[in-house]
């Protein structure tokens, strides 16, 4: 055994522990998710990178616009193909 430091073993196969509680539902989160189900554009959430893209397609109203309504229409299929939420 070496004398220089711990050496400490990373184990891949352990299952991932999930966080305790209610889930975390912040805006950034929010938007990230939205932004995922959109098939149109490759646009996330997750970099200082991605926020200044989404700021300068906020300076362009009819680009942002477009990103909105696309949003919603997406949440709105998810939303009408969900039976859990009590809507057909």
């Amino acid at each position: 055994m070496k004398s220089g430091g711990a050496q400490h073993e990373i184990n891949t196969n352990a299952p991932l522990k999930r966080a305790r509680g209610r889930p975390q539902r912040t805006l950034p989160i929010t938007l990230n998710n939205d932004l995922k189900k959109l098939v149109a554009t490759k646009l996330e959430l997750t970099t200082q990178t991605d926020l200044d893209t989404l700021r300068l397609i906020a300076e362009d109203r009819p680009k942002w616009n477009a990103l909105v309504a696309e949003i919603r229409k997406t949440a709105e299929a998810a939303r009408s193909d969900d039976p859990a939420s009590g809507r057909l």
